[in-house]
């Protein structure tokens, strides 16, 4: 949950043109990476699954139409991310649990574009924080590989339930 709390902070400080964007994604980046091994040792729940990928959801989504509404992506991206979390995250609710209890909506394609998602709320942060030309060159290229896997990804999911 402490992501969805970061992203709000991230919305609000993208703007400023300060390192707390950074800083909000660092430890949002941080706890993402923290929390799977944790609760693989404490056991893993298809609740535990689902909710973690909310937060991640959450998390890109917000910071992403933060960087819309500061003019430094389109729209395009949050859109390509939404058409494909929506049946990822109805897959997690309908599909039967694995032997383990979690859920069994995972796809290689669908990893790549989530950790990419995560990537491009990095380089937004970091161009508020660092300043550098080619940021808006570097920002459109990393949104046209997110947009790119996104899409694959929601291809990859509906092909796969025929």
């Amino acid at each position: 949950m402490l992501r969805v709390v970061l992203a709000i902070v991230f919305a609000r400080t993208l703007a400023d043109g300060c390192w707390h964007p950074l800083i909000a994604f660092a430890v949002a980046a941080a706890s993402d990476y923290v929390d799977g091994p944790i609760a693989r040792r404490a056991g893993p729940t298809r609740y535990g699954a689902l909710v973690d990928s909310v937060a991640d959801i959450v998390f890109v989504l917000v910071a992403l139409l933060a960087g819309v509404a500061t003019g430094r992506l389109s729209w395009t991206v949050p859109a390509a991310i939404v058409c494909s979390a929506t049946p990822y995250l109805i897959a997690m609710i309908r599909q039967p649990p694995a032997d383990d209890g979690t859920a069994r909506a995972y796809s290689a394609v669908g990893h790549a574009a989530g950790v990419c998602n995560y990537a491009l709320v990095g380089f937004l942060a970091g161009s508020v924080a660092l300043p550098w030309p080619h940021w808006p060159s570097l920002l459109g290229a990393a949104s046209a590989v997110v947009i790119a896997l996104n899409l694959a990804a929601l291809g990859q999911r509906f092909r796969g339930r025929r």
